[in-house]
């Protein structure tokens, strides 16, 4: 009798002790998400999270469970695993290698099932991160919470085999509970990151879908009331510049004069083109055939700027949208391209596909972007060129949107930049 007793006790206590640590793991989390406002991206940020991993491992250290020969149980396989998926695998190595550090100076008998774990996990979770990103949120959610409540429990097969502990209900019940609460805090912590991600997007997206909408505006009341006196100008410039009583420095600078309201027209006819709906003009596309007729538009360009453009693809892949809207899109991202190298550049597209969607990868070995640059690439009035507008980038963001894709953007200074699109299959 007094055996059950003190074994009911010794789990009532530790259960206690379960309960402080679930409470010290998530405290951290979700003081984070709170000042950092679910923000994960920039390097500053990658810091306070790792701070907030290792202020997260010295608490579940200090309210640890203690078990018989040495044993230590805590909620750290938590923060590594978070460490890895949401900050990288260099983070995700620096909190493994200080929670092994301070595994060691602690002592106790069970180091050695410890550093088996930490690194099975870290050669499990290198290089996930874009693939966990991909998945929806129930995905991300139940795998991250399977994944833990697995490895912890091969963690403590391991452990009691090497320790040669004996197996009672008491330590059965114990390392149930630590499981089951390894499990309920990964599943609450996911949820909650991901949560305010979600929310810092959509804040985005409201932010950009208001200065879209903005320029629509000003594109309908002011765009074409430009554009006339323009179109009037252009055309009295071409009779000067066809005289022959100027000079010939004369004609240049008349030429300079309409190249400029050139310019000044394509930016009107960007604004323009943002002002309008294109979403319901859709039809079956040859996204093959759309990118060729973008490049022969571009091909004197190139030239002139001695950049080779290379598109090997024969076969038809298909899309809905609508045709001019689409070769204004490629013609856009190209150009910019083209602009981006210096002599001798290179630009490769490249057009695959799955049974749902079109992947179409445009890179070049031009100057690169920044990360700001490449963080804001599309954003309105946003452009690193002297006498850019960004206009030209954000009509082809809106045309993205349009048809339901999505573009992201790798680039390297000094190295390149590749972009990369996905549209949905057409299934018409």
């Amino acid at each position: 009798m007094k055996s059950v007793e003190k074994g009911g006790k010794f789990v009532e206590i530790q259960l206690e002790r379960m309960l402080l640590q679930i409470l010290m793991t998530l405290f951290p989390f979700v003081l984070y998400l709170v000042l950092a406002n679910g923000k994960i991206s920039d390097m500053k940020s990658k810091v306070i999270f790792g701070i907030t991993c290792v202020f997260t491992i010295i608490l579940s250290l200090s309210f640890a469970v203690h078990m018989d020969k040495g044993g230590i149980l805590d909620l750290r396989l938590i923060p590594i695993y978070l460490a890895y998926i949401y900050g990288g695998n260099l983070l995700g190595i620096i909190i493994s290698v200080f929670y092994i550090v301070v595994r060691l100076c602690i002592g106790g008998s069970e180091i050695a099932p410890v550093l088996v774990a930490i690194i099975i996990m870290g050669v499990l979770l290198y290089g996930k991160q874009s693939l966990f990103f991909s998945w929806k949120l129930r995905k991300k959610v139940m795998t991250s919470t399977l994944f833990l409540s697995v490895t912890l429990a091969l963690h403590y097969i391991i452990g009691g085999i090497v320790l040669k502990i004996s197996i009672t209900s008491n330590i059965m019940i114990i390392l149930s509970l630590f499981i089951f609460s390894n499990a309920v805090v990964v599943f609450l912590l996911i949820y909650l990151i991901e949560s305010q991600l979600e929310k810092r997007s959509l804040q985005k997206e409201i932010q950009n879908a208001e200065k879209f909408n903005v320029i629509g505006q000003l594109a309908a009341s002011v765009a074409h009331e430009i554009r006339n006196p323009m179109t009037s100008i252009r055309g009295f410039m071409q009779i000067l510049h066809s005289s022959n009583r100027i000079s010939t420095s004369e004609k240049e600078y008349i030429k300079i004069c309409i190249d400029e309201v050139d310019r000044a027209n394509g930016i009107i006819a960007d604004y323009l083109a943002l002002g309008k709906n294109h979403s319901s003009e859709v039809s079956k596309l040859d996204v093959v055939r759309e990118i060729k007729m973008a490049i022969r538009s571009l091909s004197s360009f190139a030239t002139l700027n001695n950049v080779q453009l290379n598109f090997s693809n024969l076969i038809p892949i298909y899309i809905n949208g609508n045709s001019q809207r689409v070769q204004q899109l490629f013609i856009n991202l190209i150009k910019n391209g083209i602009e981006a190298t210096n002599d001798n550049g290179i630009i490769d597209i490249e057009v695959s596909t799955d049974e749902k969607h079109v992947y179409i990868t445009i890179s070049d070995n031009g100057e690169g972007m920044s990360k700001e640059a490449a963080d804001n690439f599309g954003l309105p009035f946003y452009s690193t060129k002297e006498k850019g507008t960004g206009l030209g980038l954000m009509v082809s963001r809106q045309i993205i949107e349009e048809m339901h894709g999505t573009i992201t953007v790798n680039s390297t200074k000094g190295i390149g930049t590749i972009l990369k699109l996905t549209f949905p299959r057409s299934k018409i």
